[in-house]
């Protein structure tokens, strides 16, 4: 922000999004086609979870073109949030940040998602989560800065919110990371994930380092160890893959990439004359 004329424009664009008064409905406009291709979401999200990536590139190819207004972007960067529209209907986007110490929820970023959720529920906008976090970040550093508090404010802020909420499982969803993405859980509209997509208490390399540590330890040839710390790896990860929670209806559907965009835009479609 250069000087006054800016920030009465960035202030006008933010007014965009927001009703008049709370008992109104946020303004729509024209839908617009994404800026980027959505065909070109399979190439943006690594198979790695481990794998950096910026969620901008997701949300761009979502989203109705030049409407993602982002929030608070240098405060909390675990954590995207910002307004959008998708075919001109205003939404509220929450969404873990890879390329941020791997979309780890620390306490500032949990602090500015429940701030942000609660505006939204206030002014009748709908929500769209879009998880890849490891979970909550742990340790004396961030316990000392308030990450219990924090985490708690935003899985409440979550839970309370009485918008529409769709969850997308981009990749990761560990621990109570997916709570605080509006997960299963706390019953959105609906939770749909990408091909991409795990959910489970914790990652492979933790969960065995968590359960089979010792039992690995034990092998004295190393490539023995690591042929069987692989097929560990593999065994666990058929666990937490998404086509099984699919079949136990823990998720409501696995969706392409390339048809995300489609999928969001009929789902806040639908919810939009859902009676609250």
């Amino acid at each position: 922000m250069n000087d006054e004329r800016d920030a009465r424009e960035l202030v006008a664009t933010l007014m965009s999004y927001l009703p008049d008064n709370c008992d109104e409905d946020p303004p729509r406009r024209d839908g617009r086609a994404p800026a980027a291709d959505t065909a070109g979401l399979d190439a943006v999200i690594p198979e790695s979870p481990s794998k950096a990536y910026e969620m901008e590139r997701v949300i761009e190819r979502v989203v109705d073109a030049e409407s993602w207004f982002e929030l608070r972007p240098e405060y909390g960067p675990e954590i995207l949030t910002g307004f959008a529209r998708i075919d001109g209907r205003p939404v509220g986007i929450v969404a873990n940040q890879p390329a941020h110490r791997a979309g780890a929820i620390f306490p500032d970023s949990a602090r500015k998602a429940a701030e942000f959720v609660w505006t939204c529920d206030a002014f009748n906008v709908p929500l769209l989560y879009l998880c890849d976090t490891p979970g909550f970040m742990a340790g004396s550093q961030v316990e000392k800065e308030g990450i219990l508090e924090a985490g708690k404010r935003m899985i409440y802020a979550t839970a309370e919110a009485t918008v529409p909420k769709q969850c997308v499982v981009v990749r990761k969803a560990y621990g109570a990371g997916i709570y605080a993405m509006s997960g299963p859980a706390y019953d959105p509209e609906s939770t749909i994930a990408l091909p991409s997509g795990e959910i489970a208490i914790m990652g492979p390399e933790a969960a065995i380092n968590a359960v089979y540590a010792n039992r690995l330890a034990d092998i004295e040839d190393p490539d023995e160890r690591a042929e069987r710390e692989a097929e560990l790896r593999e065994e666990y990860r058929e666990d937490i893959d998404v086509t099984r929670m699919a079949s136990e209806v823990v998720i409501d559907e696995i969706v392409p990439p390339s048809e995300l965009r489609a999928e969001l835009e009929a789902r806040f479609a639908f919810y939009e004359t859902v009676e609250k």
